[in-house]
């Protein structure tokens, strides 16, 4: 079957991984929220056991194919859009937040933006199941001292729990990807990080070499930055804690008018 390169899918044939899948994404009873089924493998699997299954596709023709595939099921609504556009509150509407979820095998380059809508949505799902390229899934698990560890790490972490549960190799696909993929589980808080803490991180680990001194200086008070004990390390060297500890030092102070 003829796929349309430009949407960069790879589509998992591999039975086994995608029951794993559908097994670690979901429960009866839930909501499912699936990012581009495609040809709707892993969809059957979902449709058996979950109450509701809204799939989100962007390719209009597999849209339209999408329910006969699956053997037109009465809990499985189709919705021909792009997930980002989408407003997410309407596609869980009739659920709580505890019976939502949302899993996909993501495109690559757009797994990014896939998250973060998702963690903006963070109080609306219980949990993000999703198939990435490893090398994405390492770094959203990745802790302080890993090579991994960046901005991303951070924003994972302080919107969920992110865990892997397992790789899946490039055989699994069609057509074969070059490079080895991995399923992630984000299981979502439910409070939001304080405000002004994740733009404090993107600047820390804006030049991943350079000091936090040299990152943060332009953007906060130079003399707070400069005097803080951490300073003259690297942002890839702290745990959040310990960033978010930084951040709260070098507020500037209340104003006593």
């Amino acid at each position: 079957m003829a796929i349309r390169p430009k949407l960069g899918q790879h589509f998992l044939s591999d039975e086994a991984a995608l029951e794993r899948i559908a097994k670690a994404a979901s429960r009866p009873g839930d909501t499912v929220v699936e990012i581009g089924p495609g040809h709707g493998a892993l969809t059957r699997h979902l449709v058996s056991t979950a109450r509701r299954v809204v799939a989100v596709e962007l390719d209009a023709k597999l849209a339209e194919a999408l329910s006969d595939q699956c053997g037109r099921p009465g809990n499985l609504e189709v919705i021909c859009k792009d997930f980002l556009h989408c407003h997410l509150p309407d596609l869980v509407s009739q659920a709580t937040s505890d019976q939502n979820v949302v899993t996909g095998n993501l495109p690559y380059y757009i797994t990014s933006p896939i998250l973060r809508s998702v963690f903006s949505a963070h109080h609306l799902f219980r949990s993000a199941t999703f198939l990435v390229q490893e090398e994405v899934a390492n770094r959203t698990v990745a802790g302080p001292g890993s090579r991994a560890y960046g901005f991303l790490s951070c924003l994972c972490h302080l919107y969920s729990e992110p865990r892997k549960l397992f790789t899946v190799p490039p055989g699994a696909f069609s057509p074969r990807p070059n490079i080895r993929s991995a399923a992630v589980q984000f299981v979502l808080r439910k409070q939001a990080p304080p405000r002004g803490l994740l733009a404090f991180l993107s600047a820390c680990f804006r030049a991943p070499r350079k000091t936090l001194r040299n990152n943060l200086v332009r953007r906060y008070p130079r003399d707070s930055v400069a005097a803080d004990p951490c300073a003259g390390l690297r942002a890839q060297q702290l745990g959040i804690e310990e960033l978010a500890a930084m951040w709260r030092r070098i507020q500037p102070s209340p104003s006593t008018d």
